[in-house]
């Protein structure tokens, strides 16, 4: 049966062509609501504003082959048109107040589901406190569902019960040709734990062969507190020609923003100072999971802003350039290294919005809390990524501060389900077991998981 499906804004905001190909042969529907509010949003930066404009522009095209208000034949057999009424108080439970752009929308909803006699009217949304007002309204909603991703539960990493002649002849030759049965099973850069009795080996599963780990040590004498944390230091210094995409995913306390910092100023700031440098700048990122408005209610300019935003990364590599040490005026002498780091180019603080339309030559790009960017947006990063450069994208799945985003659907979950076994990405997948933050820090993220 063919159905009515009214988009709500933020589906066309992370993805301008879902109006047009992503219902099959359904009938879509924009109201005047949607309308005003991609009109608001085309002159924002980023992500936002760019998608807003492609809206407009996919409309505007529509618009010249006949007429929106009665709807205009898509190519895949569905139709789309406006409805640019139906805002009326009365379609609304008391309380909800007509001045909030949601409520404008299910209003609109209602209206179309009472003009529409047997024909099923639903709302799709990404918004979660949307869908659970709608309900309240009588309204049948739904999550945008091609943009839940369908995971498969792979961690990166694989424990294996060997013989010890395979342990041995691993540490004696450096690698070792797995049979074909276990082999098989494997995926290019996924990380094998061997086990023989007590003994045990770190290796990566890499052009066909078990590659042996060993310890190392980056940037401020740091070195891996556990399994996992070899493995990420493994594939975060791996030459971005072989490895130019690293995937850490895990709860908070796992080290992983701190293992980045540290293996980017190893590949940056340490090398500079030997004239070999590996890469010309480091260049940490995130995604505003703030709206534009909120951040320009910040102080100062537009790097001020960011500065507040970016406090956990300064907090980081004040410890890697200090290591620890408690005296004042080595503070102050960290204080100014870090200044300097930043004056000289060798650290660029960038928002994950603004990175559109930029191509990153030899950069070590970290883009931390990942969970927080939508699927387009980590695949604008990605692509941004030109010859020698390493990206590393980092997040917890379980710490959604954007309200249109879950675990189904973000960035950083799209990117690790659809790279893996790619032979240019590491994926590790910490547990809450790997917390190394503090005692007290484990323990919370093991007692207070509800």
């Amino acid at each position: 049966m063919i159905k009515k499906f009214l988009l709500d804004t933020n589906i066309l905001l992370e993805n301008p062509h879902s109006m047009v190909d992503g219902f099959a042969d359904n009938h879509v529907i924009l109201c005047g609501t949607t309308l005003q509010e991609l009109d608001k949003k085309k002159t924002v930066g980023g992500e936002v504003g760019y998608n807003a404009r492609e809206c407009c522009r996919i409309l505007d095209e529509l618009r010249m082959q006949g007429d929106l208000l009665k709807g205009i034949k898509l190519p895949n057999g569905g139709k789309l048109s406006i409805e640019p009424d139906g805002v009326k108080s009365e379609y609304l439970p008391e309380g909800f107040s007509l001045e909030v752009p949601d409520n404008r929308i299910i209003s609109s909803c209602i209206h179309i589901m009472r003009n529409s006699k047997r024909t099923p009217v639903i709302l799709v949304t990404n918004d979660i406190s949307m869908r659970i007002n709608a309900t309240i309204c009588g309204v049948k909603v739904e999550g945008y569902k091609n943009s839940i991703i369908k995971t498969s539960g792979y961690t990166g990493h694989i424990d294996l019960d060997v013989p010890t002649e395979y342990i041995n002849s691993l540490y004696a030759d450096k690698s070792l040709i797995l049979p074909e049965d276990i082999s098989d099973t494997l995926l290019a850069n996924e990380f094998v734990t061997l086990h023989a009795g007590k003994q045990s080996a770190l290796s990566v599963y890499r052009n066909g062969k078990l590659n042996l780990i060993k310890e190392q040590t980056l940037f401020g004498g740091i070195k891996p507190k556990n399994a996992m944390q070899k493995y990420a230091m493994w594939a975060l210094t791996a030459p971005a020609e072989e490895i130019p995409l690293v995937i850490l995913l895990g709860p908070a306390g796992c080290a992983k923003t701190f293992l980045s910092l540290a293996a980017g100023l190893d590949g940056t700031y340490q090398t500079q100072r030997r004239s070999d440098s590996e890469y010309i700048k480091l260049l940490i990122s995130r995604p505003t999971a703030q709206s534009f408005e909120d951040i320009g209610y910040l102080p100062g300019d537009l790097n001020d802003k960011l500065f507040n935003l970016y406090q956990s990364f300064y907090d980081n590599i004040e410890v890697l350039l200090s290591g620890n040490s408690r005296d004042m005026e080595d503070h102050q002498q960290v204080q100014t290294q870090m200044q300097d780091m930043f004056d000289d180019g060798v650290i660029e603080v960038c928002g994950l919005n603004f990175i559109r339309g930029r191509s990153l030559m030899n950069t070590y790009m970290i883009c931390d809390e990942a969970q927080n960017a939508s699927r387009t947006m980590i695949r604008d990063v990605i692509t941004r990524a030109g010859i020698g450069t390493k990206l590393v994208i980092a997040g917890d799945p379980s710490q959604i501060d954007v309200p249109t985003l879950d675990k189904r659907n973000n960035g950083l979950v799209y990117a690790a389900e659809h790279m893996k076994g790619s032979p240019l990405c590491a994926i590790i997948q910490f547990d809450s077991g790997s917390s190394v933050r503090s005692p007290l820090a484990k323990e919370a993220i093991q007692c207070m998981k509800g």
